[in-house]
């Protein structure tokens, strides 16, 4: 028993630091200038609007028409795919409020990655053999490495769905930007103390009317911002998803899209195969993509980023301490494997709730584990945060994922979880 787990540990290992070394090369070809800020910033849009929309189109239009391919059975996923991020902004909060923990935790503790990594960390260990008890060997490896990889792609649009909509008003925690308004307000009571008359202050001529989009904004605002929500949440990925569900719900599509051509598959050896030959491209150009985005955060000058005229920052957002990075590595790597552990381990135990497959064990329980998500610097960016800010989240990032090795401890528990119940 200690042979076998001291064989699984270490396979683990290899594939996380498959998966690091694979970071590496990115951010090597950052530092020797091969891939600039820019072409990075392209690829990485790329991989969100072309490369992971064939990913997710093949895979689950895929799954969607196949035998067993009953997706109620996933409902447990989505419902944790929901909770774990409200769980550990539970835990983290009581941090940031009385703690003077950065704002920025809260996403960093809520979103990890979910594409990128255990996509590929899921192919380094089937390569090793490590998954065989989980998605089967031989012929059934592919299928069950296609429906694991579903699982984890469940749990990245859910994820991403939720950054969308509450990431960027838990940075608002600890920034504002002051009006210029406001800023005025002081020389207005002066004026109207030293007698002057407002109406002469008015201009001759006519202002420019206001569009009519800016008045409708005005007079709707809570409509404005649910337009502007369902906008983000309508993207690529998305429509993806609705694009496999449609194929693989009508069984002509499905079919003619997935089928063999003696069984009606018609456009699945020219259509089918270039989709899914750019859906394989995600999994290791991403992480690569990951690598330069860390290397542009650590090395960045403060002119290089962009502030939001008047906006105030807390003192502590500028700075990444000890004590809350250590928590967010331990809530990361320690304590959010162990509760989807137990809550998995309780389930199959106790309860008939979930479908006797252990791909979607094992996809449960590494659902809440790893680092933070990369795009957790973009909502930084894009919040109008100061400059401290996102070199400590830069910062943080970088180590976040020098430690990825860690991931081979819950890997390792989550296999052997799966195989008790076997």
């Amino acid at each position: 028993m200690a042979t076998s787990l001291g064989v699984t540990l270490l396979s683990s290992f290899e594939s996380s630091l498959s998966v690091l070394l694979t970071l590496s090369y990115g951010l090597l070809a950052a530092k020797l200038r091969i891939l600039s800020p820019n072409t990075a910033s392209q690829i990485a849009r790329l991989c969100i609007s072309v490369f992971l929309p064939a990913l997710l189109f093949t895979s689950l239009g895929k799954q969607l028409g196949g035998s067993g391919s009953d997706f109620e059975k996933i409902w447990p996923l989505v419902v944790w795919s929901v909770s774990y991020p409200l769980i550990a902004l539970a835990l983290t909060y009581p941090f940031v409020r009385f703690c003077d923990f950065p704002t920025w935790s809260l996403p960093a503790a809520a979103f990890n990655n979910t594409t990128s990594l255990p996509l590929l960390l899921v192919q380094a260990l089937a390569s090793t053999g490590t998954l065989d008890p989980i998605v089967g060997s031989g012929s059934e490896q592919q299928y069950g490495l296609t429906r694991l990889r579903n699982y984890i792609l469940v749990n990245a649009m859910v994820s991403n769905a939720m950054n969308f909509t509450i990431g960027p008003s838990l940075l608002k925690i600890g920034h504002k930007t002051v009006s210029v308004e406001d800023n005025r307000q002081p020389i207005a009571r002066e004026d109207d103390a030293m007698g002057f008359i407002s109406d002469e202050r008015q201009p001759l001529l006519p202002r420019h009317k206001e569009p009519a989009s800016n008045l409708i904004r005005k007079m709707f605002p809570r409509f404005s911002e649910l337009l502007d929500t369902a906008r983000s949440l309508l993207n690529p990925p998305l429509i993806a998803v609705i694009c496999a569900i449609i194929v693989g719900e009508i069984p002509p599509l499905q079919r003619a899209f997935f089928a063999k051509r003696a069984e009606g598959g018609i456009l699945n050896a020219w259509l089918t195969k270039s989709i899914e030959n750019m859906g394989g491209l995600f999994t290791a150009i991403q992480m690569f993509v990951v690598g330069q985005k860390l290397y542009e955060g650590m090395t960045s000058s403060p002119s290089d980023h962009k502030v939001l005229q008047n906006s105030t920052d807390l003192p502590q957002n500028s700075h990444l301490t000890f004590t809350s990075s250590a928590w967010l590595v331990f809530l990361r790597f320690a304590l959010m494997p162990l509760l989807s552990t137990t809550i998995v381990y309780f389930l199959l135990s106790r309860t008939t709730l979930l479908d006797p497959d252990p791909a979607l064990w094992f996809a449960l329980i590494i659902a809440a584990t790893g680092p933070p998500a990369i795009r957790i610097a973009a909502l930084l960016d894009l919040s109008g945060l100061g400059n401290g800010p996102q070199q400590a989240i830069a910062r943080l990032l970088a180590g976040f994922y020098v430690i990825t090795p860690l991931i081979s401890f819950p890997v390792v528990a989550a296999i052997i979880v799966c195989q008790w119940f076997l």
